[in-house]
C-alpha cells in the first residue's frame, strides 16, 4: 500500500514532467511561429493538458515563454567559454600560430559538439534568432546575460588570432560571421541532412566538427591545411 509519502512524491514526479513537456513544446512553437503566433489553447494542445495546467506551472503564457530565456541563459556557460578562459589560452599561446590554431580548434569544437551534437538546442537557438530579428520584451534581458558575455568570447578570439592592428569594425563583423557559420548550420540542419543523406546532422559531429573548424581558421586567417 503507497504511503502518503510515496504519494507526495509520485505527484511531484509527474508535475515535473508536465512542466518538461510543456517546456519542450513552447520551445518548438515558439520557434516556429513567435511569441505572438502561439495562443494558450494552442500550447495546451500541442501538450496534451488543459489551460488550467499551463497557468498552474508558469501563470500563463508569458511566464512559459520567460522560462526558455532562463534556460537559455543558464545554458550559455556550457556553449560559449568564458572570454576570460579564452585570453588566458591565447596569452599561453603568444605568438605561435600553431598553439594560436589550437585554441582557435578548442574555441569551435566546443561550440560545435554542443551546438550541433545536441539536438535539445535546435528550438531554442530558433527562438535565438527570432529575438535578434524580432526582439521581445525579454530581449534586454538574453542580450545582457546571453548575448553580451557570449560576443565577448567571440571577440577575444578573434582579436587574439587576427593581424596585429585589425580594427574593431572588422573584429566585430568577423565575430558574427564566425557565431553566423555554426548558427545557420544548426538551422538549416534538416536542409544539410537530407543532401547528404543523413537522418540528423548530431549523428555526424565527428565529420562536421573538422571541417567547420577548418574554414573558420580560414576566416580567422589561420593555416587550413590541418584543421581537426
Amino acid at each position: 500500500m503507497a504511503t502518503k509519502q510515496s504519494k507526495t512524491l509520485s505527484r511531484k514526479a509527474q508535475g515535473e514532467e508536465t512542466r518538461a513537456t510543456l517546456i519542450d513544446v513552447r520551445a518548438r512553437l515558439f520557434a516556429q511561429r513567435g511569441y505572438d503566433g502561439v495562443s494558450m489553447r494552442t500550447l495546451a494542445a500541442e501538450a496534451g493538458v488543459n489551460l488550467a495546467t499551463v497557468s498552474y506551472h508558469f501563470g500563463g503564457k508569458s511566464g512559459l515563454y520567460e522560462a526558455i530565456m532562463e534556460e537559455i541563459i543558464a545554458a550559455r556557460h556550457e556553449l560559449f567559454p568564458r572570454a576570460e578562459e579564452v585570453r588566458a589560452r591565447l596569452e599561453k599561446a603568444g605568438d605561435d600560430v600553431r598553439a594560436r590554431c589550437n585554441v582557435t580548434d578548442w574555441f569551435v569544437g566546443r561550440i560545435v559538439n554542443e551546438l550541433l551534437g545536441n539536438s535539445e538546442y535546435a528550438w531554442p537557438a530558433f527562438i535565438v534568432s527570432r529575438e535578434l530579428a524580432q526582439p521581445s520584451a525579454w530581449f534586454g534581458k538574453l542580450e545582457e546575460e546571453f548575448f553580451n558575455p557570449s560576443f565577448e568570447a567571440l571577440c577575444a578570439l578573434v582579436s587574439g588570432v587576427v593581424d596585429e592592428g585589425t580594427g574593431r569594425e572588422e573584429v566585430i563583423l568577423t565575430a558574427h560571421c564566425l557565431i553566423g557559420i555554426i548558427i545557420k548550420i544548426l538551422e538549416a540542419q534538416g536542409v544539410i541532412s537530407r543532401r547528404l543523406g543523413w537522418e540528423r546532422l548530431s549523428d555526424h559531429v565527428d565529420i562536421l566538427e573538422p571541417i567547420i573548424t577548418k574554414r573558420i581558421r580560414g576566416l580567422l586567417g589561420l593555416p587550413m591545411e590541418d584543421a581537426r
